[in-house]
């Protein structure tokens, strides 16, 4: 069973880039290829989800070291996503950032100084803050409206997109849903009118334990959100104008003694610290990114208590008893018609010490995430770089081998690497394992080692003479049949119909070729270094520009091998997304290495295969120089077993209806098809094995050309 299937919201995505491996079983070798290409996958998912729910092309990208990341353009998210609840909580935090990216207006924001200074009773409030000696009006302005505009915001996608709703219920739980917070807001904690009480108690005031009577106006800011119809707002200006309401009532309330506001023991103020700035213009009001991790001083923390989020729903009387249905208040915000339970601040169990400490931090990363300053995980730049690249080439970890038998018992299945589309910066990438590069100590730029130069001119020049040969692939002949008793009017005759003549019908007969498709799959594994490759790029290059010049023929050419102990297969070049040019400027810098995963890659490719129908005739053509042969520490895929594995393959791909031709290639004489290679071979491909020395390689393509001059 796989590991992660308890896990409802996640479990779907989380399927496609983990299997049932035990991740901390796995070699450093194998965390280091498949980290990446399981943070390119998991990075593509949130992309999607984004695009979906925003309607906007925004781009997602990892924290990466010594960048700035809010940039209000730029959805990013954390790296740490090791678990379905890390990849739940980054969903719901990516959807938060992108709803603000397309929602808020950034320019209002950045101008929130000169809007807070135009403010009618700027003055009188200044007045206030002076004499409080601790409170900035900018910065704790500026956190009130971020609250509101996360409400608004929220709101809006969690109605429009219910979908996704349970990413933003795991990203609530995360920040808000927690028992020590449920505990202190029933607690007689922050109960004095402070300015940490009054954003303690507004951040948490969608909480089914908030009591309105815990602090003097609480309800009159309560009735001003108005969370049951924060839909109203339609822009930040108008988030702005409930924030200033909000402080209003929140600085015409606050105890005026300057005792109570003093700065803490770091030096500053109590609440709204610092000069309002997170990580660069244009982060107010985006609650962006990820925690470092869940806190876990106490299995109180981080408990969800069944909650919608930002529900605010509440007994009439405020006293935090009422239970919440749905994502807006259901509170109705009136004035109680019978007294809060105890007197007038709340009354429930107090924290202990340890307690207090745990909600401190609990408060602050509230407040962090209000203020977009939430930390996230980051990778390197060379990793960054890499997870561009991977997620460019449209790569992916697939998990195969489910049904590969070994001595009887089954094997645990394995991650295949399948990459979609092979590029120039993917081949110039560490991770790729079919090229070399380095720098240029002339250029001091990363270049490809040539390989195989030769061998491509070669090709191309074959392949323009069997190009030739196939024109008539392209050819279409019309034959009439005249004076029929059925078919379509001949004009010409409807004059003889007056005679009696009723042959005054036509036929028509298109005689043309079927369109074509050709999958070939090369070995790359190191065996097949030398002569070997050389000869087989000469003849795959060949056939790649016959088909280049053929409008009814398509082609696809893959290359199978390992990399850092994990099957890899990639998909070189695709004639129906792809230009020649790129089998003559690429090829050149491909080379073998690795081992044979042969039956594994071909399961992976599966569902990307042409199959046949009436209309096309599909051929997959296996070029390699052995049998299958793979270890890794899941897996020993050889012999006989990986023979029959691979032959189940082969046979789902003759279900699809397309034509199988493989073959042998050595660099000996000759090779007996009894020999125990042979025999191997011969498992794995049945009827459809050949065996052909290195200088007849030659052969695959004239085998070609007879199979497309077929009708």
């Amino acid at each position: 069973m796989n590991k992660f299937n308890k896990y409802g919201n996640s479990s779907f995505w989380m399927d496609k880039f983990d299997n049932d491996i035990d991740y901390e079983l796995l070699s450093d070798k194998e965390k280091g290829t498949k980290d990446l290409y399981k943070l390119a996958g998991k990075k593509r998912a949130i992309s999607n989800f984004v695009s979906i729910v925003t309607s906007k092309q925004i781009p997602v990208k990892f924290a990466v070291n010594g960048e700035s990341y809010t940039d209000g353009e730029t959805v990013t998210i954390s790296s740490k996503i090791e678990n379905p609840s890390d990849f739940d909580t980054t969903v719901g935090l990516a959807l938060h950032e992108g709803s603000h990216i397309k929602l808020s207006d950034f320019q209002f924001l950045r101008d929130l100084d000169t809007h807070i200074r135009a403010l009618s009773n700027y003055s009188e409030l200044e007045q206030i803050a002076n004499r409080c000696k601790g409170i900035h009006i900018y910065s704790v302005l500026k956190d009130v409206l971020n609250w509101v505009e996360d409400r608004r915001i929220d709101n809006f996608v969690y109605k429009s997109a219910p979908g996704y709703r349970d990413y933003y219920v795991s990203l609530y739980d995360t920040y808000f849903n927690d028992k020590i917070i449920d505990k202190a807001l029933k607690s007689d904690e922050y109960t004095d009118e402070t300015i940490e009480s009054y954003m303690f108690r507004l951040i948490n005031l969608h909480s089914k334990f908030t009591s309105l009577n815990a602090l003097k106006g609480l309800r009159e800011i309560y009735s001003i959100t108005n969370l049951q119809n924060i839909s109203r707002l339609k822009s930040t200006k108008d988030a702005f104008v409930v924030a200033a309401d909000i402080f209003t009532v929140i600085m015409k309330a606050i105890d005026l003694n300057p005792e109570n506001h003093k700065p803490n023991q770091n030096g500053q103020p109590q609440s709204g610290e610092g000069d309002g700035q997170s990580n660069g213009e244009g982060s107010e009001g985006e609650g962006s990114g990820q925690s470092n991790g869940n806190e876990s001083e106490s299995d109180e923390s981080n408990e969800t208590n069944g909650k919608s989020p930002m529900s605010g729903d509440m007994d009439s009387d405020g006293d935090g008893n009422g239970m919440d249905t749905d994502m807006e208040a259901s509170g109705d915000g009136k004035e109680s018609t019978s007294p809060s339970k105890g007197s007038d601040k709340t009354s429930d169990s107090s924290l202990s010490g340890r307690q207090k400490q745990m909600l401190d931090k609990k408060i602050q990363k509230q407040k962090d995430f209000i203020r977009g300053n939430i930390k996230k995980a980051k990778i390197t730049k060379t990793n960054a770089r890499t997870i561009e690249v991977i997620d460019t080439a449209d790569a992916e970890i697939k998990s195969v081998g489910s049904e590969f038998v070994r001595h009887g018992n089954s094997n645990r299945r394995v991650d295949c690497i399948l990459v979609k589309k092979m590029t120039r910066e993917l081949m110039m990438d560490h991770s790729f394992p079919l090229a070399y590069s380095g720098y240029n100590h002339n250029s001091k730029k990363v270049e490809l080692h040539n390989q195989c130069e030769a061998s491509i001119i070669e090709g191309i020049r074959l392949g323009t003479i069997l190009g030739k040969k196939l024109q008539t692939r392209s050819e279409s002949r019309d034959t009439v049949f005249n004076r029929q008793l059925i078919g379509k009017i001949d004009k010409r005759m409807i004059s003889a119909l007056g005679f009696g003549n009723e042959h005054v019908f036509y036929t028509k007969e298109t005689d043309k070729y079927n369109k074509a498709n050709l999958h070939i799959s090369i070995d790359a594994s190191g065996s097949m270094g030398g002569t070997k490759w050389a000869k087989t790029m000469i003849n795959v290059v060949a056939l790649a520009k016959a088909v280049d010049m053929i409008t009814n023929l398509d082609i696809q050419i893959t290359f199978r091998t390992t990399s850092n102990e994990v099957p890899y297969v990639v998909v070189a070049y695709d004639s129906r997304r792809d230009k020649f040019v790129k089998v003559k400027s690429l090829f050149k810098y491909l080379r073998p290495g690795g081992t044979t995963p042969e039956g594994l890659c071909f399961e992976a490719l599966m569902k990307y295969m042409v199959g046949a129908n009436t209309n096309v005739d599909s051929y997959f053509v296996n070029i390699s120089d052995g049998e299958p042969y793979f270890y890794s520490r899941d897996i020993e895929y050889v012999g006989s077993d990986a023979a029959r594995h691979t032959r189940k393959m082969v046979e789902k791909l003759k279900g699809l209806g397309i034509k199988i031709l493989s073959y042998y290639v050595t660099d000996q004489s000759s090779i007996d098809p009894q020999s125990y290679s042979g025999k191997i071979f011969t498992e794995c491909y049945g009827n459809a094995s050949n065996f052909i020395n290195v200088t007849n390689v030659n052969d695959v393509s004239k085998t070609m050309n007879r199979l497309f001059l077929q009708k």
